[in-house]
């Protein structure tokens, strides 16, 4: 109840921000192995709250992104953030882990790239590899168009929730990892040097991170299948794949979340990314329980979206 009342008042003066510019990701739009996938586009409204909309995407073939500009009233820091919803990899949770965040980051003169990826569930060719795909792609493009978005190429981050969290934590540590061949300019120059897609810094808000026991079943099993191997576990495990390359993080979640448990996942990168000394800060908060966002977090937890900027400014210059 104290969840539903919290986000009714803050949706009394929540305004949506509206997109510049639609950018799809490939070429010909369809993503690589995305071609033979009769999968339709379609979009689900799921909120009980009056006001307030909590889309779902499903059926992604076309991948995209949406590029939100700080307002001229806010000084622009140069700094870009590629937001990656969750939905359990089945969907696309486009406005509670996606527009509901651009406000408070375009106000702080950021520049919002929201993402809307294909999902693994839909049949495409290398199903498990599509969402990092397509992350790896979104960041290449942003990075090869920073001086047209008026952004720095080296101060774009990355923020997932839940298990877009999972996808951001996969772009931070696999940034290296071929899993398409190059289709333009904006991933390999004449050179044949590829566009780095490594993120600066990483918000992880409610993460899956494991595809060991104790994480989100759901995601796995959309992921990996019903019975991934060991191996493959391990190689989405980003708790696993931390180094001391891997892009400093600032990662929140709640202790009564109940559907990603904190200790094998948000804690679990934490401790990895500390026994690596790379830089990372951890909030959990007592209560919100998990996929709160901005409008549903409440207590403490209220604050995490402020607190993620000032850590940026603090620590990231």
């Amino acid at each position: 109840m104290k969840r539903i009342i919290a986000a009714a008042l803050a949706c009394l003066t929540w305004c949506a921000a509206s997109a510049q510019e639609k950018v799809y990701l490939w070429p010909n739009k369809v993503g690589p192995g995305s071609e033979k996938v009769k999968a339709t586009q379609t979009i689900a409204e799921r909120s009980p709250i009056p006001g307030q909309q909590n889309r779902a995407v499903s059926g992604v073939t076309e991948p995209y992104y949406e590029v939100f500009a700080p307002p001229a009233s806010a000084a622009n820091t140069q700094r870009s953030l590629l937001v990656i919803p969750g939905g359990a990899y089945q969907r696309v949770v486009i406005d509670t882990e996606g527009y509901d965040y651009v406000q408070g980051y375009t106000d702080a003169g950021y520049t919002v790239f929201v993402l809307t990826y294909r999902t693994p569930n839909d049949g495409h060719k290398n199903a498990s590899l599509v969402p990092l795909q397509d992350a790896q792609r979104a960041m290449r493009l942003i990075r090869a168009n920073a001086e047209t978005y008026g952004i720095s190429p080296f101060r774009i981050g990355v923020m997932g929730s839940s298990a877009g969290g999972h996808v951001a934590a996969s772009l931070a540590t696999r940034f290296g990892e071929e899993t398409y061949k190059p289709v333009d300019s904006a991933d390999k120059d004449k050179d044949g040097n590829w566009t780095s897609a490594k993120p600066a810094f990483q918000f992880l808000i409610y993460p899956v991170i494991t595809m060991q026991d104790g994480t989100h079943a759901g995601s796995r099993t959309a992921l990996l299948g019903a019975k991934p191997s060991q191996k493959d576990k391990d190689a989405a495990s980003c708790e696993l794949l931390v180094t001391a390359a891997t892009p400093p993080a600032f990662i929140v979640c709640a202790t009564d979340d109940k559907s990603v448990p904190p200790y094998t996942n948000a804690i679990a990168y934490w401790k990895a990314m500390s026994d690596k000394s790379a830089k990372c800060e951890l909030h959990i908060f007592p209560e919100s329980g998990h996929g709160f966002g901005v409008l549903n977090a409440y207590g403490t937890a209220a604050q995490w979206q402020p607190l993620s900027i000032e850590w940026l400014k603090t620590y990231l210059k």
